[in-house]
Formats: C-alpha cells, structure tokens, sequence
C-alpha cells in the first residue's frame, strides 16, 4: 500500500525586487532594461506603482511644458504682423495705443516678393482715435506694389485717397456712392496694362469674417517691385479712418457696391484720385449722395 503524499500548504511570502526585462534582437544586440520596484507573490510577479509613477511623470512634464511655451502666431491672428511669404506672425504694439493689446492686422512684403492673392473678406475695422483704417503702400516711386486686379466691393469706408501711383484702367460703377469725389487723374497713354502671369507656388493670405483694429499692407524693403496677382476688398467696413493708398502701378481697379463718406457733404469730396496718379483709361460712374459712416 502505498503512503499517501502529504501535501503542505505555505503561506505567500512577499518580498521586493527590482525585475530585469530582457529584449533581443535578432543578430544584432541584447540590451537589458530595469524597471521600477514590483511586487512578488510566492512564484508569480505582479508589477505595479513604478511604472505609473514614470508614466504619470511623463505625461506632467510634457503638459508643462505645453503649457510654459508661447502659442505659435499664424495668420490672421490679430495684434500680428507677417513677413511674405510666411505665415508666421511676430507680436507688435500699436504706437498710438502701447497700453493696449493691439488688433492690427499687418503684412509685411519685402521687395521681388510674388503673392498669388490677398482677399479679406467681411472685415469690421477702426478704433477711436486711428487716422487710418486701411493702409496700403509701396516705399517710394520706383519701389511699389504691382497689382494684376484691385477689386473693392460690398464695402464702406469714411473717406478714401489714391496717390502717387499708375492705374491702367478705373472701373467705378454707377453702385459706388458717395458723399463728394473727386477724380482728378493725370491721363497718360504711356500707362503700362499690368498682367502678372502664372501664380503657381505664390503666397496668399485670406482672412474673413473678423473685427480689426486697422489692416496694413506694405511694401518692407526696397530695391524692387512687390508682385501681387489679385488684391479683393469684400464686405470690409471702417467707421472711423480712411483708406489709403500710396506708390503702387495697377493694371485694373475696379469699385463695385461702395460707399464713401464722413460728413454728408457732397460739396467736399471724401473719395479722391489724386492728380499724382497716371490712368490711361477711367469710367466714372459715382454717385453722389449725403452719406455720413458713423
């Protein structure tokens, strides 16, 4: 008869280690990682707490840093302004008002820059005290802003002037009005018809449906010509301050759907082209009415 085995019954022990993992890689090399402290239970292993705890860490320091870093400014984050081509905008303050946080909206375009198109569309500007809502300029006579297309439309400003430039042709329509105009062009026949060709892999910078302090487009070096295929003015309304343009050679401006005015006076004008600007070819149509933008 055979004895019976007599079994014997042991309580777990529990005891502290620091397991090894061991990855391999095929013909190549064997490397060992430890891992933090774990938990032993009689012959099985249970690992715990170490591992959280270097995950747990991991995640908070890389909120923090999340968190302790700037945000990136891109276009058309306000307070901004832009260097074509880039989309990436450096903080600026407005000089007339350091103490407040600017919303100017301002692109910077150094000189032999192409930009396909700048459309800003559905736009509400001005800010007591700006003389200015709008500017757009080139840095001199022989350093300006060449325009393919300017189309103004569905748009409201107290007062506009263009000077010291060359439009190929002016297309005012009879749905522009305003409170006193006055287009006094120098006619000029030399007038050069501005075509820009092919925009393929050209800049653009679209913004839409914000509330701007003031918008800036400028030409921010010289020793060239600034290119741009199409320049659009959609749905853009100042209250205060006027639009200016300056040191720029257009093929085609073309107002559709705008009103002008300041004071509701028709006998002193509030859109003017200036004699300093050469036009080969104009259609006035501008009505005249008492507007006064408030």
């Amino acid at each position: 008869m055979k004895n019976k085995k007599v079994r014997e019954v042991k309580t777990p022990s529990i005891r502290f280690g620091i397991p090894k993992l061991t990855a391999k890689l095929p013909t190549l090399w064997s490397f060992n990682i430890p891992l933090g402290g774990g938990i032993y239970l009689g012959g099985g292993k249970l690992i715990i707490g170490s591992l959280s705890v270097v995950a747990l860490g991991f995640l908070a320091s890389m909120f923090m840093l999340i968190s302790s870093g700037e945000q990136q400014i891109t276009f058309p984050m306000l307070g901004a302004q832009y260097t074509a081509p880039s989309m990436v905008g450096n903080n600026i303050v407005d000089r007339e008002f350091p103490a407040d946080r600017s919303q100017t909206l301002q692109i910077n375009i150094p000189a032999g820059t192409r930009l396909d198109k700048i459309m800003l569309k559905n736009i509400n500007l001005g800010k007591d005290g700006l003389a200015t809502a709008f500017q757009i300029t080139g840095t001199s006579t022989t350093d300006v802003l060449t325009i393919d297309t300017i189309t103004i439309q569905n748009s409201e400003f107290p007062s506009m002037d263009f000077a010291n430039g060359d439009i190929f042709t002016i297309n005012a329509t009879s749905s522009v009005v305003s409170a006193g105009h006055t287009f006094s062009p120098t006619m000029s026949s030399s007038t050069n018809d501005v075509i820009i060709g092919s925009g393929r892999g050209a800049t653009s910078y679209i913004a839409e449906d914000m509330t701007v302090d003031r918008i800036i487009i400028r030409q921010s070096t010289t020793g060239g010509d600034v290119i741009i295929d199409e320049l659009i003015l959609d749905g853009v309304k100042a209250w205060i301050g006027t639009f200016d343009m300056d040191y720029f050679e257009v093929g085609s401006l073309n107002l559709k759907n705008l009103r002008v005015g300041d004071d509701g006076d028709i006998d002193s004008a509030d859109l003017v082209i200036n004699s300093s600007v050469n036009v080969n070819t104009i259609y006035d149509g501008v009505q005249e009415e008492p507007i006064y933008i408030r």
